[in-house]
Parts: structure tokens; sequence; C-alpha cells
């Protein structure tokens, strides 16, 4: 078990950003925020396991959760635009990790201080000096105070250089965020992640059913038995069609232009059988009876098209709080969607204590 010691981090973005956030709410600048939410947030696959197993990655955006640390949560004070939950195969020996939302995305603070094109180095410094500020109790230093050496934790910070990311949001009630909030911070919060009975998705969803009690439930025929990311995206969906009152939004994170490879479409377990050349040619040969259980599985239950409405949301409107680009797609009235785009420009535990992390 990992002792961490405890940091004072100023929240927010800062004191003036705040001031002037504060002055527009109480001029009525900025509409105020109707309801608290959850967010599923889906990410694309990328890199060579995304290659081998492109089922991507779920996390959890809730805008009224904030975090006195990575691991210890609480409610949002005014201005503060929430946190990202996600469990993570091997980040220290901690199970989940709860990251400011524009850290997570972007990895900086301030809307304004997101690159607009991305490379493999400045990204690598990004996320260093963000581990500096913030993880290095739990990343420690490399060799002689050299950088961290690259492992999953880069995944918590920046997660829109290397894919694009989906997002279903319903919303939620004081009682539901106080009730997520008790259930993490009185529960160990100690590596607990295995690929097919604990994995990110298993994570969300039981998140998502605390809040909801049995929303999620696994599809036992199109992805034999195990969570995927796009199963809780669908049942989150489904929901949110079934009940108008919850306001659905669909939104989109575009990937950041740059010269990292694209990320690629999120499948199913029975898609990946179907549309996955390199699992398809050679299962075809050795054992065809498996692709045609696929096809059959995944024509039967497995379609469902991923980001279908999807509204595109940049940067810009996480600036705070009461943000008016996210107030206006969670409004009650069905917003105006746009198709999503590919940019194609470029191709490519008891509690612990731990250091604690800037809110939004």
């Amino acid at each position: 078990m990992h002792r961490f010691k405890n940091q004072s981090v100023s929240y927010g973005l800062g004191r003036v950003a705040s001031a002037i956030a504060l002055l527009a709410l109480l001029l009525g600048l900025v509409p105020p925020q109707a309801h608290a939410s959850v967010t599923v947030l889906i990410g694309e696959p990328f890199g060579s396991f995304g290659v081998m197993m492109p089922v991507g990655h779920a996390g959890l955006y809730l805008d009224h959760v904030c975090a006195d640390s990575v691991t210890h949560l609480r409610l949002c004070r005014p201005g503060e635009t929430g946190i990202v939950l996600a469990r993570y195969h091997r980040v220290a020996n901690i199970d989940w990790l709860a990251i400011p939302v524009l850290p997570f995305l972007y990895g900086v603070d301030r809307p304004e201080d997101v690159p607009q094109f991305m490379t493999a180095q400045r990204e690598a410094e990004i996320r260093e000096q963000y581990r500096l500020r913030f993880l290095r109790d739990i990343i420690p230093d490399g060799p002689n105070g050299s950088p961290a050496p690259k492992d999953e934790w880069v995944e918590t910070i920046g997660v829109a250089y290397d894919r694009r990311v989906w997002g279903y949001r319903i919303d939620t009630t004081p009682e539901q965020d106080q009730r997520l909030i008790e259930y993490l911070n009185d529960r160990p919060n100690v590596r607990a992640y295995k690929l097919r009975t604990a994995n990110c998705a298993g994570f969300v969803a039981n998140m998502v059913n605390l809040l909801y009690p049995g929303l999620v439930r696994h599809d036992k025929l199109a992805d034999f038995g195990l969570m995927t990311p796009k199963q809780v995206a669908r049942s989150v969906a489904r929901y949110g069609e079934a009940h108008p009152e919850a306001h659905l939004t669909i939104w989109e994170v575009p990937q950041i232009p740059g010269t990292l490879v694209r990320s690629h479409r999120v499948r199913g377990v029975s898609e990946i059988g179907v549309k996955s050349p390199r699992y398809l040619l050679s299962l075809s040969i050795l054992q065809p009876e498996v692709p045609i259980g696929c096809a059959i599985a995944y024509l039967g239950h497995g379609r469902w098209p991923i980001g279908k409405g999807a509204t595109v949301v940049t940067a810009e409107a996480w600036v705070n709080h009461t943000a008016a680009p996210l107030q206006e797609l969670a409004g009650p009235e069905k917003p105006t969607t746009t198709k999503p785009t590919l940019d194609t420009r470029e191709t490519r535990d008891t509690k612990n204590t731990t250091p604690s992390v800037p809110s939004q």
C-alpha cells in the first residue's frame, strides 16, 4: 500500500479567471447550469494495443463532483467543472484516479493553453509538467531525477491528443452525486483491474448503476459476457432515449490535429471478429466457426453506431462550471446536432492521502 503526503494546491483557473466567472454569473451574462450530470466518456482505441483489442477506454465525467486529491472526492464549489474518474491497469497500486476534466482531456488548466497542433515531444512535455505539479508522489521520478518512465499513467493526462472521445450525458441529482462520493471515499482504492471481470468499462458500469440501479447490463451474446465501453455508452443512450427527463446529450471531443497517429473506431467483441481483418482472415482459415458465430452475434445484437448525432465540444466549453456551450447541450429542448466528423489533416484501500489536484 502506497502512502502519500498531503500537498496544498490551489484550485480552478486562478483568482482573476474565477473572479471574472463569478462576476459574469452575478450579472446574468452566463446562464446557470440547470442540472448536475454524469457523462460516460468513451475514448477511441489507439496504438498497438488499440489495434489488437479495439474496444477503447471508458471513463466517467461528473460535472458537480470534484476532488481534494486524485483519490478523494467532494462536491464541487462554485466555478469548478468536475472530474473524470477512470480505472487503470497499472498506475501505482491505485484502482481509480480522479483528474479534473480539462487536464484529463488536454493536460492544461486553461482552454487558451490547449495546443492547436500536437507532436509526440510536446505531448510528453505537457504530461511531465503535470506529473511534476500534481502526481509526483504516486508517479515518482526516473533515475537521478529524470522524467518518469512512460507507462500507463500518461493515459490519465491529455487523452485528446491520442484519441477522439465520445460523451453520453444524463442528469443526476445532488443525492446521487453524494452517494457516489461516499461510496468511493469509504472504500479502499487498491488496484483491482482484471481484463475480463474488472476492466475500465466494468468500473464505469458499476458507477452508473450506483446512480441508476440496473441501467447498464452485460451483453452476453454480442460481447460474450465482457463489459465493453461501447456497451456502457449504448446502455446510457437507450436509457436517455426512453427517459426524456434525463436530458440525454451526445458529444464529441475531437482528437487534436498533429503528427500523432489517429485513433480508431470503437468496436464491441463480436464486431472485432467480423470487422478486424487480422482476426477475420486468420480465424476464417483456422477456426471458421468463430467468425460465423461472431457474425450471428453482431448482426443480432451488436450493431449500434457510436457517436451518432453527436455535437462537437471544444476546449472553450470547460472555462468554468457554468459554461454556456455545455448548458446549451444539456437544455430541455433537443439540440441541433451535427454529424461527427473525423479530422483528417494529420494521421497517425482505506482512504489514501494523495497529492492535491486542481479543480477546474
